[in-house]
């Protein structure tokens, strides 16, 4: 249970975010592109800084690590691009469909059965986030590329959920995080040609800017890494619906922003469905073995 609480703990730490997104005054590109360089250096030079440099060589064959940054770099712009086409509400409730490809493919790609908990718990859960978006979505009209980018944006998510748990049989989480987010910077760097500022312009954006990337993305990511070997991917998946309801409850208490009472419901039926997962999803012992011979073979090097 206690790695179920771990991935909910870091889900609901991540509504973070959206507050720091929403103060610095950077474009999405911009801000995406940051994040992901300071979070490669930042295990860089942690790596460096105990000693294992080791964990910083690219990997053989490195396709596969590769590809999960290009993924991680489409998952972010296609987010992004949603909610420039839309909204934030309607890039999450989009986004967040994420679970149902989850649920379908993760048993398909991965060693894991199909987990009847997290199925019963996406019903309550999704029902929730589309209380939760309709609510601030105020029955705007809807572009179709809109929900095309948003859907492609959440199969993009299962896909890197789904390659990067294959990766942490074999790869220390480091040596995922660092090559993922460098490989991910690498592809969005184009994008800052078009930008009309790349750098922040006060103290206050800067230091934002380097919370999202060392401590949300770098550090947070690297945790995440680690407990993907420890708890299944549709469990993750049903977890990461804490992320948009911590969002609003920051967002009230910091922002002043209002919360209906279709947002109280939406996040009440998140929190009951993620309880259902803390509770009753049980780990994985085939990847915690899995886990410990790789960090064992590490330590020997």
């Amino acid at each position: 249970m206690r790695w179920n609480v771990s991935i909910a703990a870091l889900a609901a730490s991540w509504g973070v975010i959206s507050l720091i997104v929403a103060g610095v005054d950077l474009g999405a590109p911009v801000l995406v592109f940051w994040r992901l360089s300071l979070a490669a250096l930042t295990i860089g030079l942690v790596s460096l800084g105990l000693g294992r440099r080791r964990l910083l060589r690219l990997p053989r064959p490195a396709g596969p690590v590769v590809l999960v940054g290009v993924v991680l770099a489409a998952h972010w712009f296609l987010f992004f691009e949603t909610i420039k086409l839309a909204s934030v509400a309607v890039a999450v409730l989009t986004v967040y469909t994420a679970p149902i490809f989850l649920s379908l493919l993760a048993p398909l790609f991965l060693p894991e059965r199909r987990s009847r908990v997290a199925l019963v718990a996406l019903v309550p859960a999704t029902a929730g986030l589309v209380l939760i978006a309709l609510a601030g979505e105020g029955g705007a009209h809807v572009r179709p590329l809109a929900l095309v980018t948003g859907l492609a944006a959440a199969i993009t998510y299962a896909a890197l959920v789904i390659a990067t748990k294959r990766l942490t049989a074999t790869l220390h989480p480091a040596t995922i995080a660092f090559w993922a987010y460098a490989v991910a910077a690498a592809v969005l760097t184009p994008a800052l040609i078009l930008s009309a500022r790349v750098l922040p312009e006060s103290a206050l954006d800067a230091l934002g800017l380097a919370g999202l990337g060392i401590v949300f993305t770098g550090i947070s990511g690297f945790i995440y890494i680690s407990l993907l070997g420890r708890v299944t991917a549709q469990a993750i998946g049903i977890l990461a619906f804490l992320e948009p309801v911590s969002a609003a409850l920051l967002a009230w208490a910091a922002l002043d922003e209002p919360l209906g009472p279709a947002v109280l419901a939406g996040g009440a039926l998140v929190l009951a469905a993620g309880l259902g997962i803390v509770l009753y999803e049980p780990a994985e012992p085939v990847a915690l073995e899995a886990a410990g011979l790789r960090a064992s073979d590490a330590t020997k090097r």
